[in-house]
């Protein structure tokens, strides 16, 4: 055999193994960081649903105090308005 296949030999055998070991390892976070962004994903989706009806609420609230103020305005300019007295 010449160096280079001697070399090339050496090499497969060293790092053939060291690779598939590598590959496993791999494969192995792959699938642990599918579970844990697929949890991280479902939290989110839970926040999002929590803030979405807090948001909701705060809507709710604000057309409450907006309808408020209105009829606050309203009572506020029928007292003040003058009675018309007929001449």
């Amino acid at each position: 055999m010449s160096v280079i296949e001697d070399v090339r030999k050496d090499l497969q055998d060293f790092l053939a193994p060291e690779l598939r070991a590598v590959h496993g390892r791999l494969d192995a976070l792959e699938e642990n960081m599918d579970t844990r962004f697929d949890a991280v994903k479902s939290r989110f989706s839970a926040l999002e649903e929590v803030a979405a009806a807090r948001h909701n609420e705060i809507l709710a609230r604000m057309d409450g105090l907006k309808s408020s103020l209105e009829l606050d305005k309203r009572v506020e300019r029928l007292e003040n308005r003058k009675p018309q007295h007929p001449s």
